[in-house]
């Protein structure tokens, strides 16, 4: 037998050789059309999984909207604390209740940091959900006077870089004369 002859088909074929492809050339690969039979149904596009994708969308709209809705009719009016002119002044004591006499001395509060307090949520201020703005600080004079020469100093700085940087770059200079009145 002749090695060559399974490669590229040169030389004399072997006798086995030879009858397996006799039996096996009845299988080999032979072009033809394709023929799809009359009685085999075009499969459809199935047509539930973009409405099944909206129904959870339409869901997941309907549940936020209710949790929000809930979320937000829970909150209560809102008790201000006052805060009075003196900041240091001792804390007021309650009066006593109805069932104990009134004594000449008052009772100092006690306090008990051991035990967790619960909190009322009724006297508590909610969570407020817009950001706090600081109030805006009351200038002097002479601090009204600093500022104004401090922009103005940095006017001046920022047309000076500017003209610097148009002469490094090579860029026709500009009028810096500006805001100027004649006559």
């Amino acid at each position: 037998m002749n090695d060559n002859y399974l490669w590229d088909r040169t030389g004399e074929p072997d006798a086995e050789v030879q009858q397996l492809e006799d039996l096996l050339g009845s299988l080999r690969y032979q072009p033809r059309t394709l023929q799809i039979p009359p009685t085999m149904s075009v499969r459809r596009r199935r047509a539930f999984i973009p409405l099944a994708i909206a129904a959870a969308i339409a869901l997941l709209m309907i549940g936020a909207g209710l949790w929000v809705r809930f979320a937000n009719s829970n909150r209560r009016p809102v008790l201000q604390a006052e805060r009075g002119p003196d900041s240091t002044a001792p804390a007021r004591t309650l009066p006593p209740s109805n069932d104990q006499p009134m004594s000449s001395t008052t009772p100092e509060p006690r306090e008990n940091f051991s035990a967790p307090r619960k909190a009322n949520r009724g006297v508590m201020a909610p969570k407020s959900r817009r950001p706090i703005q600081p109030a805006e600080p009351v200038l002097t004079a002479e601090e009204l006077a600093q500022k104004e020469q401090v922009i103005v100093a940095l006017r001046l700085v920022s047309v000076k870089l500017n003209l610097a940087q148009r002469k490094a770059q090579g860029l026709p200079q500009i009028n810096s004369i500006r805001n100027h009145k004649i006559g």
